[in-house]
């Protein structure tokens, strides 16, 4: 197996002459405007890198823990959002994610606007629905706060909406006069447009404003705001008579059919609704939730109105099972818990060099799927270590039937902090002299972060053992330069986040170029992960890059037959 010589270690890390360091990627990382995050879809908690508040400009990220005050962030009509990319997603996760790309505008602060560009990967649950995302925001270059009187399309319409309701929206709640309002778009405009043509679906637009202000009330405000969006006040309108109103506007549509000169189209509005005092207490809030509910009637099929929910956006439609514990020790005991193995290729010759054990769990037809729906369940009753343990003794069991192999596994915190593992890890690796050199165990940036002193303590001990310590998801800015050196790591496996965008973006390049000096800096491998296409691949073997991972190079696969550990 053409693997390269690991560093020689000492207990206190990787021993190197000194030569003058080079960039810290956490510096570089804010400098370049990213901030790494990751989204639970179902818990709709949000874990962002050590930098976001630097990068997005705030004291703290203290209010920005979970997906729906993120939304709150985001300016109604300013693109395609995060959640909107992935849940209007129609690919299938096969086990190793898929991407998505959005861009959009937010307001950290009031009166300042930023874009950004917000790409990762979403991962699957066993429902096959998103159940977690791992992803990077960019902040793009010039943002910031518009101008006045230099607003951009739209903006100023917007603008003006907003305050001419202020007063009223943060007045409802004392009140008792709500207000509600409505987003419309008019459905499937892309695809008339295509079918009449620009000219023709400039027709249906103006058929929808004129037979909508037809059935206006005098006290109601109405603007267009974006190509197809529109907004509409209803005062004096709460959440019980927004069906009412909804069908009203409908019924105008349904009138007759509108003429493009290319033939005829009934146009249907889908409809996204938010109430004050109900749902808001600002104008802008109030316009940002009627949004977010647009973006779920654009996804679903059935009714055109879609009225907030704020259970809809914390995920809790997801519950969680109350018998979580005894479905994890359900699958561990009936030997359900299996490994895929995902290749990972030397970056010249693309020959196997090893691989990384995937977690996977076979259903009772036989039918193996990807984790993402039992994780949470094993984080919740507390048995991540049991189950990392399991996957130690698949694997082990795997590399004891197959000398030629060498694979890694992930390490989870709570497994690393167990007082069994390292022991646990000794009687498995103890039992064959020639097991120990080809295991790899992976620990990601935060757990070898959060307590650099202890981690680096556990490191030693495994590192004694023989086994090889990779740092995963490396460049999310967790990691100083001083912590890294001072690590007894073999290898760093680079984020994917910055891997996927190489070849549109000038900045991930840089960055990746960073890391992998900085690695080779301290005599460390070098992985990248998330390869999806040969141009990509080159790029990162040109550069020097060691190891390559991702489905270009290899999909995860089972072992045929797979090998399942023995009964607890």
């Amino acid at each position: 197996m053409d693997m390269r010589a690991a560093p020689v270690a000492s207990a206190g890390g990787i021993s190197r002459p000194d030569a003058r360091a080079p960039a810290d990627p956490r510096a570089v990382l804010t400098s370049i405007g990213v901030a790494v995050y990751d989204w639970n879809l179902a818990s709709d908690a949000i874990e962002w890198a050590a930098n976001g508040a630097d990068v997005l400009g705030l004291p703290s990220l203290a209010g920005l823990a979970d997906g729906a005050s993120y939304a709150n962030l985001v300016e109604p009509g300013s693109g395609t959002t995060r959640a909107e990319a992935i849940g209007g997603s129609t690919a299938r996760d096969e086990g190793s994610g898929v991407p998505y790309a959005a861009r959009y505008a937010i307001q950290p602060e009031p009166g300042r606007i930023v874009t950004v560009e917000d790409t990762g990967r979403w991962y699957a649950g066993a429902d096959g629905r998103p159940a977690s995302a791992h992803g990077l925001l960019r902040v793009v270059s010039g943002a910031g706060v518009s101008p006045a009187g230099e607003e951009g399309p739209g903006q100023r319409e917007r603008v003006a909406f907003l305050r001419k309701l202020a007063s009223e929206v943060a007045e409802s709640g004392r009140s008792k006069r709500p207000v509600t309002i409505f987003v419309l778009s008019i459905a499937d405009l892309a695809e008339l447009n295509d079918s009449f043509g620009f000219e023709g679906g400039d027709a249906v637009i103006a058929a929808v404003l004129s037979r909508l202000s037809g059935v206006m009330r005098r006290r109601d405000s109405f603007t267009r705001y974006s190509g197809n969006r529109f907004a509409l006040a209803l005062r004096g309108c709460g959440p019980d008579q927004a069906r009412i109103a909804a069908d009203r506007l409908e019924a105008a549509l349904a009138t007759a059919p509108v003429d493009t000169g290319r033939g005829s189209v009934g146009p249907r509005l889908l409809i996204g609704a938010a109430s004050a005092p109900d749902h808001a207490l600002d104008a802008a809030g109030l316009l940002r939730r009627a949004e977010q509910s647009l973006a779920i009637a654009k996804r679903r099929s059935g009714p055109s109105l879609v009225v907030y929910d704020p259970q809809v956006f914390r995920s809790t439609e997801r519950r969680p099972r109350e018998d979580g514990a005894l479905d994890v020790i359900e699958l561990l005991n009936a030997r359900r818990v299996v490994f895929a193995r995902q290749p990972v290729v030397d970056a010249s010759t693309r020959t196997d060099a090893f691989g990384e054990a995937l977690m996977r769990v076979s259903g009772e037809d036989g039918r193996v799927t990807s984790a993402g729906d039992v994780v949470p369940a094993i984080e919740r009753a507390g048995l991540v270590p049991l189950v990392d343990m399991r996957m130690l003794e698949l694997v082990v069991n795997h590399l004891a039937a197959h000398p030629g192999e060498r694979l890694s596994i992930n390490l989870s915190p709570l497994t690393l902090d167990a007082p069994d593992w390292l022991a646990t890890l000794a009687s498995y690796v103890g039992q064959r002299a020639d097991i120990a050199p080809r295991l790899i165990i992976e620990i990601t940036e935060t757990v070898a972060i959060r307590d650099p002193e202890g981690a680096r303590r556990k490191m030693d001990a495994m590192k004694a053992l023989g086994v090889a310590i990779a740092i995963d998801d490396f460049g999310a800015g967790h990691t100083s330069f001083k912590h890294l050196r001072n690590f007894p790591v073999d290898m760093v496996k680079i984020d994917g986040a910055f891997v996927q965008n190489l070849s549109r973006n000038p900045d991930d390049g840089f960055f990746v170029r960073t890391l992998i000096d900085l690695a080779h800096h301290l005599g460390l491998s070098t992985v990248a992960e998330w390869v999806e296409d040969e141009e990509t691949a080159r790029q990162l073997a040109s550069w020097g890059v060691d190891y390559l991972q991702g489905d270009h190079c290899g999909v995860p696969l089972i072992p045929d037959p797979p090998l399942l550990a023995r009964t607890a």
